[in-house]
């Protein structure tokens, strides 16, 4: 008995040197790799810089052909509005310009009617002629705004001043709802309409309110 189990260990442990051996054999070890012959035809990968680099460019490429078509480039959204007023003020005609120009109108006019004048005096010698050819100077009347405003109006017509009060806030309409009342009042107490009521509703419709 103790014969057969020396052999049965000795066959075992010669079986697992002889696995590890195999296996050595099958797998050598190499420390020195060949040449890959496709080593050089990897397509080139963009590193992260080379990107942000690209976008760059192409972000400053773009700006240039915005300030060329542009040429309010470089400046603030409030300064560019203001630049552009000022363009449209200078393009609207000044008071000062149509005074010139209008000064040189009449001065056009007066020496041509002068020359008519000295036409006429040297071929005709009659006084009334003369007379009738003296020019009469065309003087411009500068009429303020005031003057106009205060036209007269129609009748029937109804005046609203500017700091009238606005019906749509509730304070304009309390005001409001007040001077009606008062209004209402009085065309009660008068007279000519006790005597002649739609009579005098038309005259009082036909007045101006404010």
């Amino acid at each position: 008995m103790v014969a057969k189990k020396r052999t049965k260990l000795r066959d075992k442990v010669s079986r697992l040197n002889a696995k590890e051996s195999a296996v050595e054999e099958e797998v050598p070890y190499t420390s020195v790799l060949g040449e890959d012959p496709k080593a050089f035809l990897h397509q080139s990968k963009e590193t992260k810089k080379e990107k942000q680099s690209l976008k760059h460019s192409s972000f400053l490429d773009r700006l240039r052909e915005k300030s060329s078509a542009n040429d309010f480039s470089g400046i603030s959204k409030s300064a560019a509005r203001r630049r552009k007023r000022k363009l449209r003020d200078d393009l609207k005609p000044k008071m000062q310009d149509l005074l010139t120009s209008l000064e040189n109108d009449v001065e056009v006019e007066s020496e041509s009617g002068e020359e008519e004048y000295h036409d006429t005096v040297e071929d005709n010698h009659d006084p009334e002629i003369m007379e009738d050819a003296i020019p009469q100077r065309k003087v411009t009347r500068l009429v303020s705004s005031k003057k106009l405003k205060k036209h007269e109006k129609p009748s029937g017509s109804i005046v609203i001043k500017k700091n009238a009060p606005n019906i749509r806030n509730q304070r304009g309409a309390k005001q409001l709802s007040k001077q009606e009342s008062e209004r209402f009042n009085k065309v009660l107490t008068n007279q000519t309409f006790q005597q002649n009521p739609f009579g005098s509703l038309r005259d009082i419709i036909k007045m101006q309110k404010y």
